[in-house]
């Protein structure tokens, strides 16, 4: 029954707020009483699978929820759903890589701003480019009747239905600065490392290259797993698992990382030793105090990881004997 209450779940999310309780009580009800009958008919429970079938002969989850909206359609009422659902998404991620572009002109200065704005296009043409590109393959895809393409999904795939997901746009940020982490942390692009009007340049401390390939590959898991956290909402248990090893190994580097004490260099051309000792001493401070609050976030999020894993072991049984 697990997959029962993932498909209401998956329902609910594409119904208006008012609509949930009494669509998700009715088609409860129904989906029920489809099983009772096939369970008589067999004689015994149903499989995994057999539920599984029976999913998917009452319809995708954008399809069902379609049936109860009001929307004046733009195409055709069975596409419509699949087209509202990937012009959100396009959308999420268009917005999700502007924010990162802007961020990065904020902290990279004109030599970023000209880079981005010579490569990149306005976010107005990206977003009218993007509402077109998604609206046109699903006129095509109703055009030329490959609407059955659309009806190939599992509902072991769909997100659980108890707890919190992360957002797409959350996903999405959190892509584009693992990107961005990704390229400068391997030189392809530069920060500017000096402070304007006095003549201060910071850069990296020798510890860090020791640890440059763990972080290296640990910012390559990252970006793996958000990604997989984007494309399979349905993994939500392994994506869990994936997030606490992330954290755990994040807060191992850091430790180690950590245990140097001193992690910036700072350089000038004009300030006196005396200022340049004190001006360091200030940077490894605040150093510190950031490595120590990043330890701290990542223990949190690994906790919270392991609550969420907690939480879905203790639901599945739940909800099969609610259903039962």
């Amino acid at each position: 029954m697990d997959l029962l209450e993932r498909y209401l779940g998956a329902v609910a999310r594409n119904l208006p707020e008012r609509q949930r309780a009494d669509v998700t009580a009715e088609l409860r009800d129904a989906l029920l009483s489809e099983v009772e009958a096939e369970e008589s008919r067999l004689g015994r429970a149903q499989t995994r699978d057999e539920m599984e079938a029976l999913l998917v002969r009452f319809g995708h989850p954008l399809t069902v929820s379609g049936r109860y909206r009001k929307t004046q359609h733009l195409i055709g009422p069975e596409v419509f759903p699949f087209w509202w659902a990937g012009l959100k998404a396009a959308l999420t991620i268009v917005a999700g890589v502007y924010f990162v572009l802007v961020m990065l002109v904020i902290f990279s200065g004109e030599e970023a701003y000209a880079v981005v704005d010579t490569a990149a296009p306005s976010m107005t043409e990206a977003l009218v480019v993007t509402f077109g590109v998604v609206t046109l393959v699903c006129m095509l895809i109703e055009r030329f009747g490959k609407t059955a393409m659309l009806a190939r999904w599992r509902p072991r795939n769909l997100p659980p239905p108890q707890g919190r997901a992360t957002s797409r746009f959350e996903l999405a940020v959190e892509i584009g600065m693992s990107l961005v982490f990704l390229l400068w942390w391997s030189g392809v692009v530069q920060f500017r490392n000096f402070i304007p009007g006095i003549d201060l340049h910071v850069s990296l401390a020798p510890v860090w290259a020791a640890w440059f390939w763990p972080i290296l590959g640990y910012g390559a898991y990252e970006l793996c797993v958000n990604l997989l956290a984007f494309a399979r909402p349905g993994l939500a248990r392994l994506t869990d698992w994936l997030y606490l090893i992330r954290s755990l190994s994040a807060v191992a580097i850091l430790s180690a990382v950590y245990q140097a004490g001193h992690w910036l260099v700072v350089t000038s051309s004009v300030l006196p030793p005396e200022e340049m000792a004190k001006a360091s001493a200030n940077f490894d401070r605040g150093m510190r105090v950031g490595i120590l609050t990043t330890i701290l976030i990542f223990v949190i999020s690994a906790g919270v990881s392991l609550w969420r894993l907690r939480r879905r072991r203790e639901a599945a049984p739940t909800l099969s004997s609610r259903s039962a």
